[in-house]
């Protein structure tokens, strides 16, 4: 199946993104869930370059 949008095709990137199971515990529809929420990734500071 080809993807376009506004009639331009296009290949979908894939992401991966790491989760982790967390404490709170979730109920729809009678049914109990575990919550995963993503795993935080340290900021990378920027590197502004200061002249004189």
């Amino acid at each position: 199946m080809q993807l376009t949008h506004l009639g331009a095709p296009y290949t979908p990137s894939t992401q991966s993104i790491e989760t982790v199971e967390t404490k709170p515990k979730l109920s729809f529809l009678g049914r109990t869930f575990k919550m995963r929420a993503p795993v935080a990734t340290p900021a990378k500071p920027r590197s502004n370059t200061l002249t004189s």
